[in-house]
């Protein structure tokens, strides 16, 4: 089900600006990039983003290697100051401009990489590497779409809700974090989002695009208090909708993916999952980024790449 990249399509290495860098919750950030001869992209494609000056880092010298102790090193990228691998990030949204096109990415600072990328201000340059991996499949039939994310799950869902409304979907969202300080959305003061976990027009970057959100946080500090998969189940439930009628995309905790993966097979909905790991290169080299899928052999699975096999999945091909 999930969409491979053309043929025609290319990836490579593109220079970058900092258009803006803001926080937009506690830990969160929204990276707008330029990035002029960015190829075409799609919703649930991936970039990996240089987080590191460009250019030879100052310092660079001949490290010596003492007999009988460990060198000592001071280069940037070495001492914990500027990594030396890329971070593989989601789209959250593209635009298209005269000077190029423009790009959205919503991250969350966790560790070297993305705490270097905080501090990055506007008008820095960058690289981007990409655009990678496969999308989501966006079908003719199916007239309903609901998009599940939970925390860093949530931004891919942005750019393909985007595309599902322009393509005449009828789009729901449910989207999902720890606390309502770590949810990377706007809320809408004059219509906060519902205890029961229903979906409304309570999200801002959702309501412009017509798409009601049912939000849920694990400690109920915003809308419906349990986990996203659970508002999710609850909505399918008494939802109307046929099997034939719906598509769900999901991004986000492993858990919670699996959740939504196995409701939907249970109910034979059709259910695209977008997995995340831990990537070095992003291009299959490293092969760091293994995962599960069902396949004809003695075992009945085999190890696929999330980055060049996916990241997005079928949930029935998946072997949690």
């Amino acid at each position: 089900m999930p969409a491979p990249l053309p043929s025609t399509a290319r990836r490579g290495v593109f220079q970058a600006e900092v258009l803006a860098n803001r926080p937009v919750c506690r830990e969160h950030f929204l990276l707008r990039l330029a990035v002029p001869h960015l190829p075409p992209t799609r919703p649930g494609q991936f970039v990996q983003l240089q987080c590191r000056h460009l250019g030879q880092q100052a310092g660079y010298r001949l490290l010596d290697w003492p007999a009988g102790r460990l060198p000592r090193p001071t280069l940037p990228e070495l001492a914990g100051r500027e990594p030396l691998l890329r971070r593989p990030f989601s789209l959250a949204r593209r635009r298209d401009t005269p000077a190029g096109a423009e790009i959205d990415i919503l991250y969350r600072v966790v560790g070297m990489g993305t705490g270097w990328l905080s501090r990055t201000g506007i008008g820095a340059a960058t690289t981007v590497l990409g655009p990678l991996g496969n999308a989501f499949a966006i079908r003719p039939g199916p007239a309903a779409a609901a998009l599940v994310g939970g925390g860093v799950g949530i931004p891919p869902m942005l750019y393909l809700a985007e595309t599902l409304v322009a393509a005449g979907k009828d789009t729901f969202a449910f989207s999902g974090a720890a606390t309502a300080d770590l949810l990377p959305l706007t809320l809408i003061a004059a219509a906060p989002p519902r205890r029961d976990g229903r979906p409304g027009l309570c999200v801002r970057e959702f309501a412009v695009l017509g798409v009601p959100v049912a939000v849920t946080t694990d400690d109920g500090s915003a809308g419906f208090r349990g986990f996203v998969s659970e508002a999710f189940g609850s909505w399918l439930a008494a939802s109307s909708v046929g099997p034939g009628d719906l598509v769900v995309y999901a991004c986000g905790p492993e858990p919670m993916m699996r959740a939504v993966g196995n409701l939907c097979v249970a109910r034979g909905i059709e259910c695209q999952l977008a997995l995340e790991r831990h990537m070095a290169c992003g291009m299959g080299t490293c092969q760091s980024c293994v995962c599960k899928v069902r396949a004809e052999t003695d075992r009945g699975w085999a190890f696929r790449l999330v980055c060049t096999d996916g990241p997005v999945f079928d949930a029935r091909d998946v072997v949690w």
